[in-house]
């Protein structure tokens, strides 16, 4: 079982909204249910992610699809894309500008 501070976590979630047109993530939503609570099914998850989203950014007007994601797969300070064709969560790479650290 997982712990998130002092949270017995049973069960996560993750649902990411992306921009259908470019595969840019616009939202991430995270849903983590206590040991002996209710998790919401996927159906639930989406609602709530486009809600927060809408809330978030309300002047967004971009097609968002959502996918759902194994937490497990997730990797700190890593940045994600949607490959459209694949529909799959993929590493994007980072590119340095004019502007990289000084050694």
């Amino acid at each position: 079982m997982t712990r998130l501070g002092t949270l017995d976590v049973a069960q996560e979630g993750v649902v990411i909204l992306y921009d259908t047109q470019s595969g840019e993530i616009l939202h991430r939503h995270e849903v983590y249910t206590e040991k002996g609570g209710a998790h919401p099914n996927n159906e639930t998850m989406e609602r709530d992610a486009r809600e927060q989203f809408l809330k978030a950014q309300p002047g967004r007007k971009a097609e968002a699809a959502a996918l759902h994601v194994n937490p497990a797969v997730l990797k700190p300070r890593t940045l994600y894309k949607i490959d459209l064709q694949k529909k799959a969560l993929v590493e994007h790479p980072v590119q340095l500008g004019k502007f990289a650290a000084v050694r």
